[in-house]
Formats: structure tokens, C-alpha cells, sequence
């Protein structure tokens, strides 16, 4: 099975990333505006806060860090390890340093309100929804927050790299060929026409083309760029 390209800022979006492509990008910024990335640093405010990374002049807190962990421990039910976690972080202020300065759009409260409505649903009721996130530490906006950040950096990503991005026909044959019809078949179903699969199949190796372009962008940006992790509780 082709495995698509794993970078770490993109692990925590793919619960999302079918949704938030198919929303049209750039049709508005008035009516939502992304949390800035050092505003996370006062959600904990019974934690002194730390200094989790320095990137040049800038800081990641390690209240940005617990955000992020929390965030997971709702989502997957655990969080990963603090090195990872600080270097999706990493990841996360390249991708919104260079949104930022293009003044690509931010997503819009409605936009927000529908990825938040589709997590709702994986669980049970709201009610248990609420208990997990008292449980957690997380407050409603604090996730929602979470949330366009993740709908942010996936639209710019996407912006900057799809028109690079080209799916031959080959590339589509191959793929049904090799992955496509053997599932099918170990799954003793029939195969469908490659028609019926072939919008599925651009869909899916063009995300995987823009993932390994933007794989390869990010370690070409935080090469140009002083990262310096620091230990759990470093301090300033």
C-alpha cells in the first residue's frame, strides 16, 4: 500500500483535510480572524509558562506545547511525545509565518463552525463532549481555536503548492493497478471500473504530491532558520 508522505505538521490535520479542501480558499477573511500563535501562551494561566523553543527572535511557550497535547489526548485519545509535539509546533509557525506575509485569508467563523460540528459527531452527545474536555482542560474555544489553525495552514499549503502539483494518467492507471484492485480483491468484492475510482485516485495522489512538496519546503525554511529546543521546563 503507497503510504502518503508523513510530516509532522500535518498529522494532526488529517482528521479534517478532505473537509477543509473542499471549502473554496481566499473567498473571505472579514468575518474570522485566526488566534494569534503567542495569544495560546494565557489559556494555562495556572502553569508559570516556559519557553518550549526559541526560532530566531521568536518563542514557542510551553503552554503552546500542553494546548497541542490536550488537543490530541481529545482527538486520538493520547498526545505524542514532547519532542513531536514541539516539532509540529515548529512546523505550524513556518507554515503561518509565511501565510501571514502573504495575507493569505483566514478561515471564517462559519468555516470553523462546520469542522467543529463534524468533531462534535464523533462523539456519543454533546454532554460527553463537555465531560472529555473538563476531563482534558481544554475549554470550547481553545478548540475551536485549534481548529482554524489546522483550517489555515491546510488552505495555505494547499494554495501554495496545487498549481504545481500534476497527476498524469499513468500515475492513475498505476495506482488503480497496483492499490486499488488488489484491495478490492482481497476483500473478495469486484473491482470497480477505474472510472468510477479515478476522481478518488487524482484526489487522493495529488494531496500526497503537495504533502512531499511541502515536506521538502519545510525542511529547506527551518534550515535558513536559529531552532533552538529547549528541555522540558526550561524555563526562559
Amino acid at each position: 500500500m503507497r503510504k502518503l508522505a508523513a510530516i509532522s505538521a500535518l498529522v494532526f490535520w488529517v482528521a479534517f483535510a478532505a473537509n477543509a479542501q473542499s471549502q473554496p480558499v481566499g473567498v473571505s477573511s472579514s468575518s474570522g480572524s485566526i488566534t494569534p500563535r503567542a495569544d495560546t501562551s494565557s489559556q494555562h494561566s495556572a502553569q508559570i509558562d516556559g519557553i518550549a523553543a526559541r526560532i530566531g527572535n521568536d518563542v514557542l511557550t510551553d503552554s503552546e506545547v500542553r494546548e497541542l497535547e490536550d488537543y490530541q489526548k481529545l482527538i486520538e485519545g493520547k498526545a505524542q511525545e514532547r519532542a513531536k509535539i514541539v516539532g509540529e509546533l515548529v512546523d505550524q509557525w513556518v507554515v503561518e509565518t509565511d501565510a501571514l506575509a502573504s495575507k493569505f485569508p483566514h478561515p471564517t467563523a462559519a468555516d470553523v463552525t462546520l469542522e467543529f460540528q463534524t468533531l462534535l459527531k464523533q462523539f456519543p452527545s454533546r454532554e460527553q463532549f463537555q465531560a472529555r474536555l473538563a476531563q482534558i482542560g481544554l475549554t470550547q474555544d481553545q478548540v475551536r481555536q485549534v481548529i482554524e489553525r489546522q483550517l489555515y495552514y491546510i488552505r495555505f499549503l494547499d494554495y501554495k503548492f496545487h498549481a504545481t502539483t500534476q497527476v498524469t494518467t499513468a500515475q492513475i492507471e498505476s495506482y488503480y493497478q497496483q492499490d486499488i484492485a488488489p484491495q478490492f480483491q482481497k476483500r473478495g468484492v469486484s473491482v470497480p471500473p477505474i472510472g468510477q475510482v479515478e476522481a478518488q485516485i487524482r484526489q487522493l495522489l495529488t494531496q500526497e504530491e503537495i504533502n512531499e512538496k511541502a515536506a521538502q519546503w519545510l525542511e529547506e525554511a527551518k534550515a535558513r532558520l536559529r531552532i533552538v529546543i529547549q528541555p522540558s521546563g526550561g524555563g526562559g
